[in-house]
């Protein structure tokens, strides 16, 4: 029973995406390229949606956030890969320094956490803020969440402003456009998708006064596309990582499995031991390292590091 049931949930299908959205071409005019964006963004919808596949959003989010804080280091002139960002995060100590690398993770992994659904998420969203954005924080974001139309036009205008005030905070405006974006499509919570393709030369733009919707637009299709294939990805990796847990007989291994599909990296030491993250569930650094062992075996965790010091696991 176990095998067919694994083996039906690994029969998601993949994505069926039209070429004219999925072949990355850019769109030239605002009606084409908002088309396009609004495509995008309907797909996602559905792929986040559908029970059928089910796609592990915690895991989904935070691996995003992990790629936006990529693109905002290469932004801001800083070559820290994914790999190195991860590590940054991960073994500072707690109370630590992370450095740039491990803040610009945590920002994103914080603004993508953030709840859309309760009252005081703007107070949560401003509290990320630098001190004098948080100073001046303006009525308008509010307003805009709640005007009725198109959620890319809007993000792209509040974009646009934090960029013209605020011209060395790219991160911050792209995060708060994708909460606002977010907001406008009745999400609970925002993903990374301005975060993802926004180049310089858009920000230089928005600084010279130009529009840059169309910019935004096709950003946002093409960050939409890239996470309907990611998130159907996760979503067989993730079902063939739920089939095998009756063969675990690990205390506690059922909590440590629902740790893996919601965070992209974990780091045995301070994340199944001594307690399981995110439960009361006690492991011990033994058991910690046997139940990684034991799933690498079975195929559904990798070793993401590839160093004997310290193991970063991760869903295979």
């Amino acid at each position: 029973m176990i095998q067919a049931s694994h083996a039906a949930e690994l029969k998601t299908p993949n994505p069926i995406l039209p070429r004219w959205i999925m072949d990355g071409s850019v769109a030239e005019t605002p009606e084409t390229a908002g088309f396009a964006s609004g495509s995008a963004l309907a797909l996602l919808h559905v792929a986040l949606a559908d029970p059928n596949i089910n796609v592990p959003t915690e895991l989904l989010r935070n691996r995003l956030a992990l790629r936006a804080a990529a693109h905002c280091l290469k932004l801001e002139g800083r070559g820290q890969s994914e790999a190195d960002i991860r590590d940054a995060y991960l073994l500072a100590a707690q109370g630590d320094a992370m450095g740039p690398a491990g803040d610009m993770f945590a920002l994103w992994r914080a603004g993508s956490a953030i709840s859309l659904k309760q009252a005081n998420w703007q107070d949560r969203l401003r509290n990320l803020l630098p001190g004098d954005m948080q100073e001046q924080w303006p009525d308008w974001i509010d307003l805009l969440t709640k005007r009725p139309g198109n959620p890319v036009a809007h993000a792209c205008s509040v974009l646009s402003t934090i960029v013209r005030d605020f011209p060395r905070q790219e991160a911050v405006s792209l995060l708060c456009a994708d909460t606002v974006l977010a907001g406008g499509l009745g999400w609970e919570r925002p993903f990374p998708l301005f975060g993802l393709h926004l180049n310089r030369k858009v920000f230089r733009d928005i600084a010279d006064g130009a529009d840059v919707q169309i910019a935004c637009h096709n950003a946002v299709a093409r960050a939409a596309q890239d996470v309907v294939r990611l998130a159907h990805d996760l979503a067989r990796r993730a079902a063939h990582l739920r089939a095998v847990k009756p063969k675990l007989r690990t205390k506690g291994s059922q909590d440590a499995v629902c740790l893996f599909l919601s965070e992209d990296a974990v780091l045995p030491s301070t994340m199944l031991s001594p307690t399981i993250r995110g439960s009361s569930t006690a492991m011990t650094p033994r058991s910690a390292r046997r139940l990684c062992e034991r799933l690498i075996e079975l195929g559904v965790v990798k070793e993401l590091t590839g160093r004997s010091s310290f193991r970063i696991y991760g869903v295979a």
